[in-house]
């Protein structure tokens, strides 16, 4: 009996912890499937932000490896698409996609022909210092700077992101 009773009372305690959950969302819509997934993987970013936040320990890299597939699906070898890509990314709320769409765009800038005397000298402004500030802005989370300096890189490459389609 006394057995009974203590198996009792684990599985009560148990039941809240099952429960709960399925009453987070009570009077709202179901996530979708595929949204719970999505919450379910890491993305890139949280790949990168946990490697900053633990440096010993090997990096997870599976997210950045199917973004860098995804950009090179997308066949972009211009810097200003791969800019307009990353934004698009953004917008579509892949983090991890636009961040390999603003490295690919940072490295195309940064393989350039210079003078000797110059290169050994850090190319910080224009275009890359805002590639650079949009990666930045990634890793903090804060999505609205990352996409006002992809705008801005744009528009120091003379090359404006497309007008915004009003949504219904």
């Amino acid at each position: 009996m006394r057995h009974l009773s203590l198996a009792a009372a684990a599985l009560l305690l148990a039941a809240p912890a099952t429960v709960i959950p399925a009453w987070a969302h009570h009077g709202e819509r179901h996530p979708a499937p595929n949204l719970m997934a999505q919450a379910a993987t890491p993305d890139s970013i949280q790949e990168l932000q946990r490697q900053r936040r633990n440096p010993d320990v090997p990096p997870g890299v599976q997210a950045q490896r199917r973004d860098a597939a995804d950009a090179d699906a997308a066949s972009l070898d211009d810097a200003a698409a791969q800019l307009r890509a990353a934004a698009t990314a953004l917008r579509s709320g892949r983090a991890g996609q636009a961040n390999e769409f603003l490295e690919r765009a940072e490295s195309r800038l940064l393989t350039r022909s210079t003078v000797p005397a110059q290169a050994g000298q850090p190319v910080q402004g224009g275009p890359v210092g805002h590639i650079a500030a949009a990666r930045a802005a990634l890793l903090a989370n804060d999505r609205p700077k990352a996409q006002a300096e992809i705008e801005a890189a744009l528009t120091a490459l003379n090359r404006p992101a497309p007008a915004r389609r009003a949504r219904p």
